[in-house]
């Protein structure tokens, strides 16, 4: 069955059965505050960036993502936080994501934006998986990223980012 006769047969089944919400049998939304807009796709654009450049090893994608000015604090590394372009892109390139080869996937259902004019706060979580192509797959790293975005030049872009483990996984944890 494909997933989307799946949800069908199952929106169709819970109306039926009517014994049951539907938010009881289907994971919750994302969170966004405020209506959805064109301000919150960007964002959901610029998350969906963030993992390509992750997977495909991308530094020049994943430094545009980010305003000159930025910073990425790490949760425990001594060397945090990373300051501006030169140190983001030293950063990046020595990170597992930039040294090995991953798959980058996100818990959609998990993101939390809130726009405010021509900022916003944005929560995800990352989870790698590494040898994604190969039988021996498995989970590599978990980590979130949290903080504020900035427009910049009518893009929205990472301005003031924290990370750290998201560990362990859970279904409605967020992590600090």
């Amino acid at each position: 069955m494909e997933r989307r006769d799946f949800c069908k047969r199952l929106t169709t089944t819970a109306v039926g059965l009517g014994a049951f919400a539907l938010s009881d049998v289907v994971p919750g939304f994302s969170q966004v505050t405020g209506p959805p807009n064109a301000d919150v796709a960007e964002i959901y654009q610029l998350q969906a960036a963030f993992h390509r450049a992750k997977t495909a090893q991308d530094l020049t994608l994943m430094l545009s993502l980010w305003t000159h000015e930025a910073s990425l604090s790490i949760a425990g590394d001594p060397n945090s936080p990373y300051v501006g372009r030169d140190r983001l892109h030293d950063f990046w390139a020595n990170s597992g994501s930039f040294k090995n080869r991953r798959f980058s996937l996100v818990p959609s259902y998990k993101t939390m934006i809130d726009v405010r004019g021509e900022e916003a706060t944005l929560y995800f979580e990352c989870h790698d998986v590494a040898d994604y192509d190969q039988p021996t797959r498995n989970i590599i790293n978990d980590t979130f990223l949290r903080g504020t975005l900035r427009k910049h030049e009518g893009r929205w872009k990472f301005h003031q980012m924290a990370a750290g483990p998201s560990t362990p996984l859970s279904l409605d944890h967020y992590y600090p």
